[in-house]
């Protein structure tokens, strides 16, 4: 009976285990105070957390969508509507005093489930609108393999070669004062070992031992050589010159040998696997973000309609940037690019690792690159890496989301950056026309930086501002130029966060602004 109610204890921790493995905790502090009623204390300590957890949802809301969202009379309702939800188990820290009015003093920290809470903003409909509507182009290739294991390669190739030729003839040529019969001893005697030396050397291939075999070879060949000369010379003077000749001949043989090992190892470089579940578990958690994806296997077949490109291919060729811009184009606002590689462990265990690089295609800001690892477990191979891809999934869409919703508050509290470039053709942008541009700029309506001039010639003024205000900022660059009588042909393009304006229309300065 206890080894039953056993098995159903870890039944039921095993099936609410996998709610529990993405979650993601908020932690926020608030304080709360009432005047203590000695009459009923209850009441005291009711009003007390009540108020303090107003201020930590205050706090919260702060943080996730900006410093002016308290203020908001309709973020003020639906905080009312959110303190009922938020039950006293989330209440981790509390330690109550006492201050100098007489007041019950209760700081707390609520702990809560990071998803959780924003999807209580979004059903109040406080939650940020800017995320929902910015697209977002993400791009992910998956890689299926098995781990490194330096004692079982997968290929093995070695490659043997042996070079040995006598070079007596050239030698004794070479010497003054030989004669013919010296010559002709000594050709015979190189001849010898030469053959000697082959059926050395095809002995020690065949039997397998090429390197000790070979060396004995070379030294049986070299005596040989030797005793070939003085057995040939006679006892004169002339005789043993040409002993001497044709032992220097053999010293200078070419005896070259050649030996490569190469060994591969795992991972193999197969690919991306056709089936991506990390991807798929992505767009997943975009709706739980309030995250806009794009369809990126639409967008990835338009662009290359006719070849298969990796994201190793993309990242380390000059396609990038045309990729990017034509993101721009679609709409997108942030991209996103990275690779998951799952490894398989055996006995259905997994783990893997996901590198990810995430940017504004506006200006290019960087929001986040970072490297995770996971680990998992299944009922067979399959179900281990559709585990694992959850996983790694879930470490990614909270990155992005947070990534984002950072940057977007950051840009609404304090602008987005703007680069503008005023070209001439003509050499047209003298001290007056410059001075009286950056007059009409630094009286834009939202403007929220000083002009950080950049280059300041006869053809090109630029210059870098920080706007905040309510209509778009081609918008407010047309009203700029509309004031100046001297550009009343002047046009200008923009792409992203960088705004060209030429002096004499946009045709006339093609030339000047690639």
């Amino acid at each position: 009976m206890k080894n039953k109610l056993l098995l159903v204890v870890i039944l039921y921790v095993c099936l609410l285990a996998p709610l529990n493995v993405f979650a993601a905790m908020l932690e926020f502090r608030g304080e709360g105070k009432a005047p203590i009623n000695p009459d009923n204390n209850a009441a005291t300590v009711m009003a007390a957390k009540n108020n303090a957890k107003r201020n930590a949802v205050n706090v919260a809301i702060r943080s996730l969508i900006g410093p002016a969202a308290a203020n908001d009379p309709k973020v003020k309702e639906a905080i009312e509507n959110i303190l009922p939800q938020i039950d006293d188990s989330k209440i981790i820290r509390h330690n109550p005093s006492r201050d100098g009015e007489n007041n019950y003093v209760l700081p707390i920290t609520i702990r809560i489930d990071d998803l959780e809470f924003r999807q209580l903003l979004q059903t109040e409909g406080i939650a940020p609108t800017a995320d929902r509507t910015s697209k977002v182009l993400a791009l992910m290739d998956e890689y299926h393999t098995t781990p490194t294991d330096m004692q079982k390669p997968l290929k093995e190739v070695i490659e043997y070669s042996h070079d040995k030729t006598a070079t007596s003839e050239a030698s004794l040529s070479a010497a003054s004062g030989a004669s013919s019969e010296t010559k002709a001893s000594s050709r015979e005697a190189s001849a010898s070992s030469a053959n000697y030396a082959a059926k050395a050397q095809y002995g020690a291939h065949a039997s397998g031992y090429g390197y000790s075999a070979g060396g004995s070879a070379s030294g049986q060949v070299a005596a040989s050589g030797a005793q070939r000369s003085q057995s040939s010379a006679d006892y004169s003077d002339k005789s043993s010159e040409s002993a001497r000749l044709d032992t220097k001949s053999f010293d200078q043989q070419k005896n070259v040998v050649n030996f490569k090992k190469l060994v591969e190892y795992q991972p193999r470089n197969v690919g991306p696997s056709k089936s991506n579940a990390t991807y798929n578990e992505l767009l997943n958690m975009a709706g739980q973000y309030d995250l806009n994806f794009m369809n990126s296997t639409v967008f990835r077949s338009k662009y290359f309609p006719n070849k298969a490109v990796t994201l190793d291919d993309l990242a380390n060729g000059p396609e990038l940037d045309k990729y990017v811009q034509q993101a721009r184009k679609e709409g997108a606002e942030y991209f996103m690019m990275g690779n998951a590689i799952m490894r398989d462990l055996g006995h259905n265990q997994c783990d893997g690792d996901v590198s990810i690089a995430a940017y504004s295609v506006d200006d290019n800001t960087s929001l986040t690159a970072t490297t995770h690892n996971e680990s998992a477990r299944g009922t067979s191979p399959d179900d281990c890496r559709v585990t694992l891809a959850k996983k790694l999934a879930y470490f990614v869409g909270k990155t992005i989301g947070h990534s984002i919703k950072n940057y977007s508050r950051q840009r609404a509290q304090s602008g987005k950056e703007y680069r503008i470039i005023l070209l001439s053709s003509a050499d047209g942008l003298g001290g007056r026309m410059v001075n009286s541009f950056s007059k009409n700029l630094r009286n834009i309506k939202g403007l929220n930086s000083k002009l950080n001039e950049r280059t300041n010639t006869g053809s090109m003024y630029e210059v870098v501002l920080t706007y905040k205000g309510e209509v778009p900022f081609s918008d407010a660059v047309t009203q700029v130029l509309d004031s100046m009588p001297a550009m009343n042909q002047a046009d200008f393009e923009v792409m992203g966060t960088t705004v060209t304006i030429c002096l004499e229309g946009k045709n006339r300065c093609k030339q000047l602004s690639r």
